[in-house]
């Protein structure tokens, strides 16, 4: 699992850069990209931590596949439609938003009843 590039993927998506994460992470921007190559071990806290930042679930930076996000629709014939591949592009986006908010909810309860208990 590579943990780091989804973090990447989805820090560019947001056109944050690297020190503004290390910043906000109070660790030195090599450090941070440590965290981005895997290099490093993650602990969980600095992990929500950076979800945080990024504005996402915990699930997302781990499963993040941006792949999905960016991948062209084909015709039969395996090129790329004109205008209909960014309308169905746009429509996988706003699929892939909602269920990642449906996710994020329920992560989110997840982690609320977690610190509850403790």
């Amino acid at each position: 699992m590579k943990i780091g590039e989804n973090i990447k993927k989805l820090r560019e998506l947001k056109n944050y850069t690297q020190l503004y994460l290390a910043d906000e992470l109070g660790i030195s921007l090599s450090g941070y990209g440590k965290i981005e190559r895997d290099q490093t071990e993650i602990t969980m806290a600095r992990l929500l931590k950076i979800a945080a930042i990024l504005e996402e679930d915990l699930f997302t930076l781990i499963h993040f596949n941006g792949n999905d996000v960016f991948k062209p629709t084909k015709n039969t014939n395996g090129h790329a439609k004109g205008p209909e591949a960014n309308h169905a592009s746009q429509d996988l986006q706003n699929q892939l938003i909602q269920k990642y908010k449906e996710e994020n909810e329920y992560l989110k309860d997840l982690v609320r009843q977690l610190m509850d208990k403790k």
